[in-house]
C-alpha cells in the first residue's frame, strides 16, 4: 500500500463514516440529546474538512459539490446554536424532538440537508473507491465499522435508539416545546416556552 492508497483509504474511511452517520440521524436510528449535541459543534467541521481534503486536494473532482457543502457546514459551525435555522437543525437532530410532540413533522428543509450530506459522502467514496483496490476497501469498511461502533454504539456515549433509550440517557432529554429556547418551526412561527 503506498502513500496515494493510504490517504485515500484514510478518507474513504471518513467519508464512509460520515455517510452512516448522517443516514442513522436522517431514519431516526441514532440520536443524542440535545443538549449533547450541541456540544457537537466541530463535527460539522470535520465533516466539512473531509470532504474538502477529498475533492479539492485529493481527487480534484467536483470541486463545486464540496463548495456548497463546505457552506453549509461552515454556517452551522459559525452560527451554532445562535441563528433559529441552525437551532432547529440541531433540535430536529435530537432525541429531544422525538420525544416532543413534533416528532411526526419531517421538516423538509433538514431532510433535505442530510440527504445532500449523505449524497456527498456517497459520491465521494465512490470518487476515492477508485484508488483502492477491492482488499484496501473492505479494510476501509472495517475500519469505519469500528469506528462506528465506538463512537455511535458505544454504551458509554449518550448516543441512543429513540425506541430503547437508556435512563441515564432518557434523563438528557427535554422535550421540545416544553422547555425549549428560541426554535423556528416550519411556517415561521416562533416556538419560545419556558
Amino acid at each position: 500500500m503506498n502513500l496515494m492508497s493510504l490517504l485515500a483509504a484514510f478518507l474513504f474511511s471518513l467519508e464512509a463514516y460520515h455517510f452512516i452517520g448522517h443516514v442513522l440521524i436522517l431514519f431516526r436510528m441514532r440520536l443524542l440529546p440535545r443538549k449533547d449535541l450541541v456540544r457537537q459543534r466541530y463535527y460539522f467541521l470535520v465533516d466539512a474538512m473531509t470532504v474538502f481534503t477529498t475533492n479539492f486536494l485529493f481527487t480534484g473532482k467536483l470541486q463545486w459539490l464540496a463548495v456548497i457543502q463546505n457552506i453549509q457546514h461552515g454556517y452551522y459551525f459559525l452560527t451554532w446554536d445562535s441563528s433559529s435555522l441552525c437551532k432547529k437543525v440541531i433540535s430536529w437532530s435530537s432525541l429531544d424532538w422525538q420525544r416532543s410532540h413534533h416528532k411526526k413533522r419531517w421538516e423538509l428543509l433538514e431532510v433535505f440537508g442530510t440527504t445532500f450530506d449523505v449524497l456527498v459522502h456517497t459520491i465521494n467514496c465512490y470518487l476515492l473507491g477508485q484508488y483502492l483496490t477491492t482488499v484496501e476497501v473492505i479494510i476501509s469498511l472495517f475500519i469505519t465499522h469500528c469506528l462506528v461502533y465506538v463512537i455511535l454504539h458505544n454504551p458509554l456515549y449518550a448516543w441512543s435508539n429513540p425506541v430503547s433509550t437508556p435512563d441515564w440517557v432518557e434523563k438528557r432529554i427535554f422535550p421540545i416545546g416544553e422547555n425549549y429556547e428560541g426554535c423556528v418551526l416550519s411556517g415561521g412561527d416562533a416556538k419560545k416556552e419556558k
